[in-house]
């Protein structure tokens, strides 16, 4: 039986991992994150996409809309700003390919349900 990482075990950071900013092996724990990508990326996002990958770990997951929604969430209960937990994921993904443009939208969906729950804010309520 081989056993997996119930969490993030080591971070390394390398120069460049191509289209993505960071990438997690689920078996290990170990996420690496690209220089490249996050030299130029505000700290805020930084954590977004730090938190996505701990969601493929965490839930064991290859799902990345689970994975979107857990750091959604994670990032969102820590205070940070709902507005730049969309930006971050937008900045990251690819406007021309029809699953990522998903993504975007929930993740959209994801703050606006978000902020009328815990905050209040009925301007996006239907």
């Amino acid at each position: 039986m081989e056993i997996w990482a119930k969490g993030i075990t080591k971070i390394i950071k390398v120069p460049d991992l191509g289209m993505t900013p960071a990438r997690v092996n689920r078996r290990t724990g170990v996420m690496e994150i690209s220089v490249r990508h996050m030299r130029n990326m505000p700290v805020a996002h930084r954590l977004f996409v730090m938190l996505h990958e701990q969601a493929h770990v965490e839930l064991q997951t290859t799902d990345e809309v689970k994975a979107d929604a857990y750091a959604f969430k994670k990032y969102a209960d820590m205070g940070y700003s709902l507005k730049e937990s969309v930006k971050a994921l937008t900045k990251v993904l690819n406007d021309k390919n029809p699953e990522h443009n998903w993504r975007m939208y929930l993740s959209l969906k994801r703050a606006e349900q978000y902020d009328l729950e815990f905050n209040g804010n009925l301007k996006f309520a239907r």
